[in-house]
């Protein structure tokens, strides 16, 4: 059905007959009026499919009295009463059309959001709360007002902090203070008491809306250093909880109950994400129907198993009913009915391979960034992804799963990382530890503030178990777990752990030590893990790599990135993982008190010789801190082939680099200058900028204190960089130099997909591009102490579709020159000022 063809015609007869007959005919303004309205339903067309087919009737019994695409009509046409009449008629059908569309275009809670917006109206009302039953789409509704907010400028500073069951004043202090432009590097040494002094210092002069998502007990905003928001300062906070007595404790002054979809609402957005042509047909749309209300009205359900029954079959739809049927009454008077709901979408995942790597996100926090490329670092160690001969084929395979469950809205995409809502988390735990032969077999106690690990007579029945993101200071004692297969210890504040710890753990396969940074040494007794498959040391004190870890030589992913304190490594060591397919050594053994190259005393040339053996390698991150090491590498094939991540610390490097050869790394993600004090300049051939696009794979480039560096021109040959960061490089005076690019080239500049842009500590920079250009993905420019930097590759169409933060000093923002005042109009709204 296609609702467009005969009124487009309808009106082209009209005007036709209009401008043929004027004399006769005077409803004009009608048309236009009817035109307008069609407009309106064009924009609506997709969603309005099954109710537009009266309207469809309506325009074809015009259709049949106008002789279409001419000027001139059947005699029995020419009633100016009758036509009038139906151009009336048809303005009343598209007018309640366009009504019902507009309803179910709106947010499923937009009644909630009136009476929001209207709470934050009023002088009286400082406190808000919303709550709601979890997946009703509480943080739905604080998403859609402060979206709304943004341009309005109404408040200084609008800060959304994500607090979650585990209250983290000092997580929330950091999230306000990122907030408030606090650079991190100059307050992340405060005590809590200063950081609450600085935030009420800033605040205190201000007005601010401070949204709070997913609170359990009542947050504290004095020790936050947040001023109580009252008619006095004008200020607001609106919190999401799914607790009234919560909203009562924060002493909210007005609370808004977000309550289900009514079967309506429901339906439409069943019908939206289970697949609208098949739920037109009249087979499948009563067992449809069904299930829609089983959802019983909570958009979370709705959207995860209407997502489950995209493309079923009418034979899948009816078992699937049943099959929720039965599992919603069993679990009458027990659990809540949504456990039913969500663990069918688990139950419809393609394979058992992506169930477990869904379930393993809950060994996370709650609320918890996941970093995409280390969660299927991690599904490599457990053996969940296929074996393949290349670094790209297992990383697809991960990548493949990830969007799977994004899709299936079991989990939600956030740039690098993703994340699982709370409820979802809940429902994945209970199926983890609790439902049917797992029964038992998950230990998560992540973000628990523990400072002891729990009684070992708990470890024993558990195969995964989660500890991370505690307290806890030493582990002493040796639990017996024969079917322990993985350990998450990482970002506790670990500082020893027993040599008998781990003998009684012969299955081990997966261990993370990772944030522990007073952990500097490795139990001897770590060779009784010899099944280990996965070992992450990243971000740890570790001096010395024990000897005895070659007898892990089932081991496939080893991770010693930011081991800044790691001084040797033993030979022999890295060889004898003959298995291994990931080594992550980015900033491995880089600190000052590093023996040699400071990997180990045999030098590069050792390492690359111990690099070598591994034939299983596909995949490494490496820090390479001389130029001849650098041309060592380069001798080795798997270098161009294998590396993703590459930083260069080139202290006593030429002053210029040829980085052409950068052109046949395939691999390569993330690429750091950092300390390359002699660099003048970074040089390309110049037939790969006038081809551009070489550098494909590019998406990261990091220069940091490369002193005499003027420009970084080459990056035209990078089409896919997403995030730049120049930082205390005091000679660069251009990131893209006018003089090195031809009027042909500047439009292929890398700047094209960028998403994040920080320049810090430039005294001589002026310029970014020599020309205004459209940033379809660009999310944040940060300028700090760039005094000379007066303009910004911007004009009015830069960001047409979204906003884009820039985060500056004050007298920086107040000095620059803008294309024009639109443009200056455009960005205004969304400038964040630095703080000290």
């Amino acid at each position: 059905m296609n609702v467009e063809l005969p009124l487009v015609e309808l009106l082209s007869c009209f005007w036709n007959c209009i401008t043929a007959h004027g004399g006769y005919v005077c409803y004009d303004e009608d048309l236009r009026t009817l035109q307008t309205k069609m407009e309106m339903l064009w924009q609506l067309r997709s969603h309005l499919k099954r109710i537009a087919e009266s309207a469809d009737r309506g325009s074809q019994e015009l259709e049949n009295n106008c002789l279409v695409g001419c000027s001139c009509c059947p005699r029995n046409c020419w009633s100016r009463h009758k036509i009038g009449r139906k151009i009336q008629s048809t303005l009343t059908e598209v007018a309640a059309l366009n009504t019902e569309g507009e309803q179910l275009l709106a947010t499923p809670a937009e009644g909630t959001l009136d009476k929001l917006r209207g709470c934050v109206a009023k002088d009286d009302v400082g406190r808000i709360g919303i709550y709601g039953k979890g997946g009703v789409g509480k943080t739905t509704v604080m998403n859609e007002l402060t979206s709304n907010l943004l341009s309005e400028r109404q408040f200084d500073y609008i800060i959304w902090v994500e607090v979650s069951q585990d209250l983290n004043l000092e997580k929330i202090q950091g999230d306000v203070g990122k907030e408030l432009g606090f650079v991190e590097e100059r307050w992340q040494d405060k005590s809590p008491n200063e950081r609450a002094k600085d935030i009420s210092e800033v605040l205190g002069r201000k007005r601010f809306l401070l949204l709070l998502d997913d609170i359990w007990e009542p947050v504290n905003l004095t020790e936050v250093g947040v001023p109580i928001p009252d008619r006095a300062n004008g200020s607001k906070m609106i919190f999401t909880t799914r607790c009234e007595e919560v909203c009562n404790q924060m002493g909210a002054e007005e609370k808004i109950e977000v309550v289900r979809l009514t079967e309506k609402k429901a339906w439409e957005l069943f019908w939206e994400k289970a697949g609208k042509n098949a739920l037109d047909l009249p087979q499948i749309r009563k067992p449809a129907e069904t299930i829609a209300k089983l959802c019983d009205g909570l958009p979370l359900t709705l959207i995860t198993v209407g997502q489950a029954m995209l493309n079923k079959t009418l034979h899948e739809w009816s078992h699937s009913n049943e099959v929720l049927k039965k599992s919603i009454s069993e679990f009458s008077g027990t659990k809540d009915p949504v456990f039913a709901l969500l663990k069918f979408s688990y139950d419809n995942l393609p394979s058992d391979t992506y169930k477990a790597c869904f379930l393993y996100c809950t060994l996370f926090p709650e609320d918890f960034s996941i970093n995409k490329i280390n969660l299927i670092d991690y599904w490599i160690g457990e053996g969940f992804l296929g074996e393949f001969n290349d670094a790209s084929g297992i990383r697809n395979e991960g990548k493949k799963i990830i969007s799977t469950l994004v899709q299936a809205s079991l989990l939600q995409d956030d740039g690098e990382d993703v994340k699982m809502h709370d409820l979802i988390r809940e429902v994945a735990l209970w199926v983890a530890c609790e439902c049917g032969r797992l029964r038992d077999k998950y230990l998560v106690e992540a973000g628990a503030k523990l400072s002891e690990a729990p009684e070992i007579g708990r470890w024993e029945r558990a195969r995964r178990m989660s500890l991370m993101s505690n307290h806890i200071l030493s582990l002493t004692k040796a639990p017996r777990c024969n079917d322990l297969l993985t350990l998450f210890l990482g970002n506790n504040h670990l500082k020893m752990i027993a040599n008998t710890f781990f003998q009684f753990m012969p299955s081990l396969k997966v261990l993370d030590l990772s944030g522990n940074r007073d952990l500097n040494e490795l139990p001897s007794g770590i060779l009784k893990t010899d099944s280990l498959q996965y070992l992450n040391l990243s971000r740890t004190g570790i001096r010395q790599l024990p000897v005895e870890l070659r007898n892990l030589v089932k081991l496939k992913c080893l991770n010693l990135e930011y081991t800044y304190e790691l001084w040797t490594i033993p030979m022999g060591v890295i060889s004898s993982f003959s298995n291994l397919k990931v080594l992550r050594m980015l900033h491995c053994a880089s600190s000052d008190r590093t023996v040699g190259d400071g990997i180990q005393t045999g030098g590069y040339q050792s390492l690359v010789r111990e690099l070598q053996q591994l034939e299983n390698l596909n995949e490494l991150t490496i820090s390479i801190t001389r130029e001849y090491s650098l041309e060592t590498f380069r001798g080795w094939d798997k270098f161009q082939t294998c590396t993703q991540a590459l930083s260069l610390h080139l202290k006593h490097s030429r002053s210029f680099l040829d980085v052409s050869f950068l052109e046949g790394m395939k691999c390569l993600d993330d690429l750091e200058f950092i300390n390359c004090i002699n660099l003048k300049e970074l040089r390309i051939e110049q037939s790969l900028i006038m081809r551009g696009g070489s550098f494909n794979s590019l998406r990261k480039v990091s220069i940091i204190n490369c002193s005499k560096l003027e420009d970084l021109t080459w990056i035209v040959v990078a089409p896919n960089l997403e995030f730049l960061i120049v930082a205390r490089c005091s000679n660069m005076e251009d990131i893209c130099c006018k003089g090195k690019l031809t009027e042909g080239n500047v439009n292929l500049l890398a700047l094209a997909k960028l998403q994040i842009l920080r320049l810090v500590s430039l005294p001589k920079l002026k310029s970014i591009c020599p020309v205004a250009l459209p940033f379809p993905y660009l999310k944040e420019i940060i300028v700090d102490e760039c005094p000379k930097l007066k303009k910004l590759p911007l004009d009015s169409n830069s960001a047409k579709e979204h906003r884009i933060v820039i985060q500056g000093w004050e007298d920086w923002w107040k000095n620059l020159e803008w294309e024009d005042e639109k443009t200056l109009r455009t960005f205004l709204p969304f400038f964040k000022s630095c703080m000290y």
